[in-house]
């Protein structure tokens, strides 16, 4: 178990930062990064701001490397205009702190080698997955009980490859188990009809790395796991309220090993619902 709880930390570390929390700054495998919003970009100096849209207080001024060449969805590369980091941009920029002369001194400046765009917010690929707007709100509402619908309808958007086959088997057992004192469940085919939806995407929506873990426990057969993220939505006029949002550990090889995990999660929602 210790093996396992320190291999899952090691994944942490190496997708995220120094831990597993929301971090503006973080020391990566990549070198030093820094999250945030573009305040403000000079092509002449070629200097990036970025601001903490969360605490404005906390800025970071990195200076892009020349000649630094970003690649297209087409393959091909072309050299990154400084003027195209516009204001309210979110990205995350990869630097090395470096001693240089400037105007006859010696300066500590921030030299960026790697410029990543991340989405609109940390749920866009959330909203890809379920194919919904990409300006829809996210409304938080982690207090809020699932439905007390019976049957309980439940639509799934997946990431990883045959994940859904293993939630089929466990809404089969449950249907057959828990059924008659918690209700049924029932997977449905367009979101518009579920009461909510199940979605699950490989790493976190700005994970910068996807790296597995080879992970066992005692004396079973040890898999290759990686990191996954899912949420549990409810979409109405108002947005997408998210009712849940967890890390996972997914097995690579077949993630559908996962499931029975998922549904203990979906289970105990389910039996807390208020009838």
């Amino acid at each position: 178990m210790l093996k396992r709880t320190l291999a899952i930390r090691v994944v942490c570390v190496l997708l995220l930062g120094a831990s597993c929390a929301y971090a503006q700054k973080a020391k990566t495998i990549m070198g030093d990064s820094w999250k945030g919003l573009v305040e403000s970009s000079d092509e002449a100096t070629r200097e990036i701001k970025l601001v903490n849209p969360d605490k404005k207080t906390e800025t970071f001024v990195g200076v892009l490397e020349d000649g630094y060449q970003v690649k297209l969805k087409d393959g091909t590369s072309r050299e990154l205009k400084v003027s195209e980091l516009k204001p309210g941009l979110r990205v995350r920029l990869f630097y090395k702190s470096k001693t240089q002369a400037v105007a006859g001194q010696r300066t500590k400046v921030n030299v960026v080698n790697r410029v990543q765009f991340l989405g609109r917010d940390e749920y866009t690929r959330m909203r890809e997955t379920l194919k919904v707007e990409p300006s829809i709100p996210i409304v938080d509402a982690k207090s809020r009980d699932l439905p007390s619908t019976d049957p309980f309808k439940l639509y799934l958007a997946l990431e990883p490859e045959n994940l859904d086959k293993g939630l089929l088997k466990w809404v089969e057992e449950w249907n057959k188990y828990e059924s008659k004192k918690h209700g049924r469940v029932e997977i449905v085919d367009d979101m518009a009809q579920a009461d909510v939806s199940l979605t699950v995407i490989w790493g976190k929506d700005d994970s910068f790395f996807h790296l597995p873990a080879f992970m066992g426990r005692d004396g079973s057969d040890p898999r290759w796991v990686g990191f996954g993220t899912g949420y549990l939505t409810i979409k109405d006029d108002a947005g997408l309220h998210v009712l849940w949002e967890g890390m996972m550990g997914l097995d690579m090889k077949e993630p559908e090993r996962t499931a029975p995990g998922l549904g203990q999660l979906l289970g105990k929602k389910l039996k807390a619902r208020k009838k």
